[in-house]
């Protein structure tokens, strides 16, 4: 929260200028000082969406930055409560702004996502115009609002009566923020991705207008997005979301699961018929490669990308 301070002149002040002779100037030099201030726009709060929240919740909590989010591309980040650290808050704002015809495109994908993951559909939401909630039994709620021209996320990490409510609460301070949501810097890239982003743009079917390169323990994870579309490879080693997506695609190839399939890419690669694709570069690095939102005619698109960024990847 922020605490406006006003300059007040109080009475007697104001009597002493007046019996005071030859203080015109004095006065018009205050006069010009006071509508200069008038004039001179409040600067913006800093800090993310997290820090400026933090203040209007109960209790003690804890902002921190999060991985940027893929689709649409964002910026990520969480509040945990110091007393209950299951009780967490992820917000999330996208990189580029959205306008009312790209809100709905986004809730139609996640409509579909959601029919193979939750028997539950988005419903309209209370914070705004554009925005949906959904509230799964087996997960905690989110909300998604436009705000600023901006696409906005809050997502609870636990489930539970009230829960919504308490998503709801938090999406409208953000509504309510003095100053909206500032601009992002669209652009934040490592070189080492460089190599990926011709096939990226080739999957965005657009130039990249908007970048998000990582570097976590070493390995880097590259992020393209354009207004409605988005691409992104991670690398990880044992362990890691890259090793673990490996593993899964791969165990299904094992079991001649029929919606997944061997490509040729690092020394061992599998990929999905919606395009999500993993492969091994050797026994201590593993590489993602997704376009989103996933659709199974981009496929070769995506494995095109995985092939173009391996080198960064090699160890």
């Amino acid at each position: 929260m922020w605490t406006v301070r006003r300059a007040i002149i109080g009475l007697t002040g104001v009597v002493v200028l007046m019996a005071l002779s030859g203080c015109d100037a004095g006065r018009e030099e205050s006069a010009a000082h006071q509508t200069s201030a008038r004039n001179t726009p409040a600067p913006l709060p800093a800090g993310s969406l997290c820090d400026r929240v933090r203040p209007t919740l109960a209790g003690d909590w804890k902002a921190e930055d999060q991985p940027p989010g893929p689709f649409p591309l964002s910026d990520v980040c969480q509040l945990t409560n110091f007393a209950d650290p299951n009780n967490r808050y992820k917000i999330s704002v996208t990189v580029l702004p959205v306008s009312a015809a790209d809100a709905a495109e986004f809730r139609k994908v996640e409509e579909r996502g959601l029919k193979d993951r939750f028997v539950v559909e988005p419903v309209d939401g209370a914070v705004g115009q554009d925005s949906w909630s959904v509230n799964p039994a087996a997960s905690g709620p989110w909300l998604v609002f436009r705000t600023g021209g901006r696409l906005v996320r809050v997502r609870q990490n636990v489930s539970g009566e009230g829960q919504l409510e308490a998503v709801e609460a938090v999406a409208q301070t953000i509504d309510s923020l003095p100053g909206g949501i500032p601009a992002a810097q669209a652009i934040q890239r490592r070189p080492e991705c460089d190599r990926g982003t011709a096939a990226a743009e080739r999957l965005l079917e657009a130039k990249a207008s908007a970048r998000r390169d990582t570097l976590v323990n070493g390995f880097v994870t590259c992020r393209w997005g354009s207004q409605r579309r988005a691409a992104s490879t991670e690398g990880g080693g044992p362990a890691s979301e890259a090793w673990l997506g490996f593993t899964n695609l791969k165990d299904a190839g094992d079991d001649s699961r029929s919606w997944v399939r061997r490509v040729a890419v690092g020394k061992e690669g599998w990929q999905q018929d919606d395009g999500f694709l993993a492969y091994k570069i050797t026994e201590n690095a593993y590489v993602n490669a997704a376009g989103y939102p996933p659709l199974t005619t981009k496929s070769a698109k995506v494995l095109d990308l995985a092939r173009a960024i391996a080198p960064a990847y090699r160890r």
